[in-house]
């Protein structure tokens, strides 16, 4: 079976993503999760010590991430084989009106990775402009704006449209070798 790592979006979240590990079951896939060292019960805003963690721990794989997963995904696995990133937070060096932010630019990812960009029709302005702005920065990405879906992976549509990239990747990645 393929294997997705799933970059949390604080460390202890496993147990909250059970239900979304069990839907990955599913479809196929094996799960495993990067172990984040962070200190805190809130996002550690103005330092990046813990991309290069997630870095260490995701080369050569098919990476997703949620939410601030999905940020510390698009910032810290620069080697991964794909990206699939949900709802990436607005929290860069451009979202000006953001006031809790990393002082990292958006384009301090890998264009070169391939990547499912996602967010949910129903999410604010400014999740649809930080989104839109990830897939251009992507050479090769593909993007889907998943219908009637907020801010919330567990969302049935948002579990389809992963599902529909799982399905296409490991395809992929099977054929590929």
């Amino acid at each position: 079976m393929p294997l997705l790592t799933i970059v949390p979006p604080m460390p202890g979240a496993e147990r909250r993503f059970k239900p979304f590990v069990d839907f990955v079951h599913a479809s196929g896939w094996e799960t495993e999760f990067v172990r984040l060292e962070l200190t805190g019960d809130h996002p550690p805003f103005g330092s990046t010590a813990h991309f290069p963690q997630v870095d260490a721990q995701t080369e050569g794989k098919v990476v997703m991430g949620f939410s601030l997963g999905a940020l510390y995904s698009h910032l810290g696995a620069l080697r991964a084989r794909h990206l699939i990133l949900g709802s990436i937070s607005p929290f860069f060096l451009e979202d000006d009106d953001e006031p809790q932010r990393w002082m990292v630019s958006y384009r301090a990812g890998n264009p070169h990775t391939p990547a499912d960009v996602l967010v949910g029709e129903k999410e604010d302005a400014q999740m649809h402009r930080r989104a839109t702005a990830v897939r251009d920065f992507y050479c090769q990405q593909t993007y889907v704006v998943v219908p009637d879906a907020e801010h919330e992976l567990w969302h049935p549509n948002y579990l389809q449209a992963i599902k529909t990239a799982l399905d296409r990747l490991e395809a992929k990645y099977t054929k590929a070798g």
